[in-house]
């Protein structure tokens, strides 16, 4: 019998979970809306730190950020066939620094003027894109990715019982120098070299799998594949850069 893994039950998409979340009648609503903000807060909390406010600031903000677009109607504004999920949120996250700095800076003048709103911000009034700062949040980003992709794996191999293999060749996806002679790990688990290289191949093959179809699921429904592919070598690139900020 064939040892492939036949699974390919993936987590809801990024996009599908926030359709779900913009829709307050729908049952699941509050689900999607949780997962969104576990999936991506992080990100936008340090991508707003990296703009310049406190790590106070920033996590109240990304929190607020998110829940706005649920609770305020904005993700009724949202069409998965206009852009990248990570685009559309890191301008939400500027719209907001923007917006906070304006706040306090009139509130220190003693002007009570409302922030203003993501329709009537101009662009030129942003902080820049393309810098370091957006770096900081790409990385995030990606990591964020990873960690979906990951999860998603780890739950593979604990349902077929092979949680400890998985352990053992963890390592393999990130650089072979960490990884124990294919032997030892083989012998540590009860079955011969060959059986370890054929595994650490269908490991890397299934992770990759798992990695393209969350980076699919932020592109929206009518990603083309070469976009798909561009999107991940892009996000793998971020994870070697250190941004200075």
């Amino acid at each position: 019998m064939s040892t492939i893994d036949t699974d390919r039950a993936f987590p809801p998409t990024a996009w599908t979970v926030l359709l779900t979340a913009r829709d307050a009648g729908a049952p699941a609503v509050e689900a999607a809306r949780e997962t969104l903000c576990r999936a991506y807060w992080r990100p936008v909390a340090d991508y707003m730190q990296a703009l310049g406010l406190s790590r106070e600031q920033a996590e109240d903000g990304a929190q607020e950020m998110i829940a706005g677009l649920c609770r305020d109607g904005a993700l009724a504004q949202i069409d998965p066939a206009k852009g990248r999920l990570r685009h559309f949120l890191k301008a939400s996250a500027r719209h907001l620094v923007f917006n906070f700095r304006r706040s306090e800076s009139t509130h220190k003048r003693g002007n009570g003027a409302a922030p203003l709103s993501l329709d009537e911000l101009p662009e030129a009034a942003l902080p820049a894109s393309g810098g370091p700062t957006d770096a900081v949040f790409d990385q995030r980003w990606a990591w964020a990715l990873f960690e979906q992709a990951m999860s998603a794996l780890e739950e593979s191999y604990a349902q077929r019982g092979k949680g400890a293999l998985l352990a053992a060749l963890k390592p393999a996806l990130i650089s072979a120098d960490g990884l124990q002679p294919y032997d030892a790990i083989g012998s540590s688990l009860g079955v011969g070299e060959s059986q370890i290289k054929l595994e650490v191949h269908r490991l890397r093959r299934r992770f990759a799998e798992r990695l393209r179809t969350a980076v699919a699921a932020t592109l929206g429904p009518d990603a083309a594949a070469a976009e798909i592919d561009e999107e991940a070598r892009y996000l793998v690139q971020t994870l070697a850069y250190e941004p200075a900020v």
